[in-house]
């Protein structure tokens, strides 16, 4: 018997997922259209979009995992999720740097930058997304350039009685391996140190996710956005000299 063609199944996997989180997907949809507005940015609608879709197809995953711990068989969708988890949080990661930096390029240039990028709900956000996405991605500590000295640390499970590695952010060999588990809702987890602090905290994918979709709330729609713009482009206008002065 042949198989059915991978893209039918691929298609049916987000059909399903659509249907069953309706209303997450409305406001992936809803915070595409207003971040894009928001920054001027018409590909951050399809981005945004495209991180929604693999979203609440990793909570139908996640769903599925808490349901299915005593399968006998051997079972790699966990391997499996936990790639598209990954994958998620840097897609993430990199849509909400881009934001800032167009915040940043605003205020250079004089221009009204979004204020989304100065709510604490954002800020909370995106630092937790990149303490997640230089381990993830390249396997060292998030913000080490702070470190004025080596690291003293332990690998996960070794005891007192092992002895303790240095990581050294001037050793071309260095490597973190950032501890990784699964949370109680089956979502994808992982033990964030911020060298900043010198503390760990676990950082759970679909916290990360409900906080996003959380900004729909505050962030304001197009209309709302193009009465600020006029305002301010009044006000930059009347603050402008005029020839006289």
């Amino acid at each position: 018997m042949t198989p059915p063609p991978l893209s039918l199944l691929l298609n049916e996997l987000f059909n399903i997922a659509h249907a069953k989180y309706r209303i997450e997907n409305q406001f992936w949809m809803n915070l595409s259209v207003r971040l894009s507005c928001r920054f001027d940015l018409v590909t951050a609608l399809s981005n945004i979009k495209q991180i929604g879709d693999l979203d609440i197809l990793l909570r139908c995953l996640e769903d599925e995992s808490t349901v299915n711990t005593n399968t006998p068989k051997i079972d790699f969708s966990l391997s499996y999720q936990m790639i598209f988890s990954e994958t998620w949080v840097i897609s993430c990661y990199e849509i909400l740097r881009t934001f800032i930096q167009r915040d940043k390029e605003a205020l250079k240039s004089g221009q009204l930058p979004s204020g989304i990028c100065e709510l604490e709900e954002f800020k909370s956000a995106f630092n937790d997304f990149e303490l997640l996405r230089i381990p993830i991605a390249k396997s060292e500590i998030a913000k080490d350039k702070t470190l004025e000295q080596p690291l003293p640390m332990r690998r996960v499970g070794d005891d007192e009685t092992k002895p303790l590695e240095a990581y050294d952010r001037n050793d071309p060999n260095r490597f973190h391996i950032m501890p990784r588990s699964v949370s109680a809702r089956g979502s994808a987890m992982w033990l964030a140190l911020d060298v900043r602090s010198l503390q760990e905290r676990w950082v759970e994918r679909r916290d990360l996710s409900d906080r996003l979709l959380a900004l729909v709330k505050l962030v304001e729609d197009d209309s709302e956005l193009k009465t600020e713009q006029k305002s301010f482009h009044a006000t930059a206008d009347s603050d402008s000299p005029t020839n006289e002065e």
